[in-house]
């Protein structure tokens, strides 16, 4: 009876002097997000740090959701595959607005600038080939009743210049052609 005491008293002892392991948070475990976003630019860069001199670990393209899981300043921590990184705020858009922009209509997202008219009347019709980030790489005139080569041919330049917001149909960027008038 004595021995099974001792050995009770044993195992309280050791019981006891046991520490309980905690479960603590470790680098493997995923973090909550605090928000959901989409990525409003072209390209969108992930930085090591919140700095813009700090090493760019990935990029996330158009309309791209991205998990932010916090807030510092100007920029947000968002999830990557490899943990997370740190991207400008102002480059985040709501499900409202990119639902809006994921349509099938094309939208300038750097709109051609304007071609003083030098007293010129008429319209130029100008065809832009687009490619899949939504840059223009060819135009071609259509028509041109100003009379005026080189306004036809400023025009055309102005709108190479500009920029599109990607095209997407059935989650896929897609390249197009856009009829471009401008009226004098």
């Amino acid at each position: 009876m004595k021995s099974k005491i001792a050995i009770l008293v044993l195992l309280l002892l050791v019981a006891c002097g046991t520490k309980r392991q905690v479960p603590v948070a470790s680098a493997e475990t995923p973090r909550m997000a605090i928000e959901i976003r989409y990525v409003g630019v072209p390209q969108m860069s992930i930085y090591a740090q919140p700095n813009d001199v700090a090493p760019v670990i990935t990029t996330y393209g158009y309309t791209e959701t991205v998990s932010i899981l916090a807030k510092q300043g100007d920029w947000v921590e968002v999830r990557t595959v490899d943990g997370s990184g740190w991207a400008h705020a102002k480059e985040l858009i709501t499900a409202q607005e990119a639902a809006a922009i994921k349509g099938e209509t094309p939208r300038f997202m750097v709109a051609p600038l304007g071609v003083p008219n030098g007293g010129r009347r008429g319209e130029i019709g100008l065809e832009a080939k687009v490619n899949t980030d939504g840059a223009v790489v060819d135009v071609k005139m259509v028509k041109n009743t100003t009379g005026s080569e080189p306004l036809a041919v400023a025009n055309a330049e102005s709108l190479k210049a500009a920029r599109f917001y990607p095209l997407i149909q059935k989650g896929q960027h897609v390249a197009f052609t856009y009829q471009h008038h401008v009226y004098y």
